[in-house]
């Protein structure tokens, strides 16, 4: 039974936003751990980094994959608790704040690590993420 989990960081156009921090261009750098039960292998996880995920107001987009968000909901807990409950891991491997902050986009989690890095659950899989500029043209609504 997986659980869509994961980490973001602060965007200052939004603070005043609560989860709206996470809105941005996300590049997956490492994978950190996953779900005893997951969608995709560790070779799959692994094919994955590099690759950017965008996260917006109105949903996400990753790949040719979108799912829609009509709000975040956030949370500030202590990460082996929050995990343990909703994921069955322990946090050792992510390495969270503690307590750290989860914004739940209805799609996945992203918890919050410090500006501009977050761990970002995806497919049973937990992965360490970077902001990244905006490509030319695209706008955050």
């Amino acid at each position: 039974m997986a659980t869509a989990i994961g980490l973001a960081a602060s965007a200052p156009s939004y603070a005043g936003q609560a989860g709206h921090e996470i809105i941005g261009n996300w590049k997956f750098t490492s994978v950190l751990d996953g779900v005893d039960i997951a969608q995709m292998d560790e070779k799959q996880a692994q094919h994955l980094l590099g690759r950017v995920m965008t996260i917006r107001k109105d949903g996400i987009r990753f790949g040719d994959e979108r799912c829609g968000a009509d709000d975040f909901e956030v949370k500030r807990v202590e990460p082996n608790l929050y995990l343990d409950s909703e994921a069955r891991i322990s946090a050792a491997k992510l390495y969270l704040p503690n307590p750290v902050t989860v914004v739940d986009t209805g799609c996945t989690q992203v918890f919050i690590k410090k500006p501009n890095k977050v761990v970002i659950f995806w497919n049973g899989f937990f992965f360490d993420a970077v902001r990244v500029p905006d490509s030319p043209g695209s706008k955050h609504r």
